[in-house]
């Protein structure tokens, strides 16, 4: 089984800071919503974030990354087969779990809708079956309770390796990936010591992802 994280991912909802905001009250207007119940989104609310935040506007707000990440990881071979684990662990210390079976929207919007709707409501279902569910965790914690599995974390300062190399024959691993843009981890990741890197620039998450998974595929081509 692979499992992948996406470590202090920047999705959360308006900051209380910024609830007041005149820019974020005129857009959860524009769109029929209540500002403290909507993402934020430096794709729409950059000007804001930096206002109140100054400097944290290149990270702050990236839903987009995750739905991306999302997107990757579950429509994968692997996803669809059941042999993937995909956790989403956010800057607030909230974990999100995925059934195999979920579909994540490929529209944005509708994506925003979703998780959305997962933070009022902390799970998604569909009939007895729950889709998405939230809980609060640190990410130590969530790593913790994956219990004795090889754990790697993605390093863009670490030594160069192929994905083969690092997974080896390793069938239970779980990779840690940044779900930021800019900046390094807000979690102590000082106890995962097992750090590779896999090209001399950093890599979008989704294509870290997207790498990871073509290459355990490949070295156990007949997992299921």
């Amino acid at each position: 089984m692979l499992t992948l994280i996406l470590a202090d991912s920047e999705l959360e909802l308006i900051p209380e800071e910024m609830i007041d905001d005149y820019a974020v009250r005129k857009n959860a207007k524009s769109n029929g919503k209540v500002a403290r119940e909507m993402l934020l989104d430096s794709n729409f609310m950059h000007s804001s974030i930096e206002r109140i935040f100054p400097g944290e506007s290149r990270r702050r707000g990236r839903p987009d990354l995750v739905h991306l990440f999302l997107l990757t990881a579950l429509e994968s071979i692997p996803g669809k087969e059941g042999n993937l684990r995909v956790f989403v662990h956010t800057r607030n210390n909230e974990v999100i779990s995925f059934n195999p079976e979920v579909r994540i929207p490929r529209a944005y919007n509708r994506f925003v809708g979703l998780i959305e709707d997962l933070f009022r409501k902390r799970k998604i279902s569909s009939g007895d079956k729950v889709l998405m569910s939230m809980e609060s965790k640190s990410l130590e914690s969530l790593l913790d309770s994956l219990g004795d599995v090889r754990k790697v974390l993605m390093w863009p300062e670490a030594s160069i390796s192929t994905v083969s190399e690092i997974i080896g024959n390793d069938r239970e691993i779980a990779f840690v990936i940044g779900g930021f843009s800019q900046g390094d981890f807000r979690s102590d990741v000082s106890g995962l010591t097992d750090r590779h890197s896999i090209f001399r620039d950093e890599l979008v998450v989704w294509t870290v992802a997207s790498e990871i998974i073509c290459g355990y595929r490949s070295k156990h081509s007949d997992a299921r």
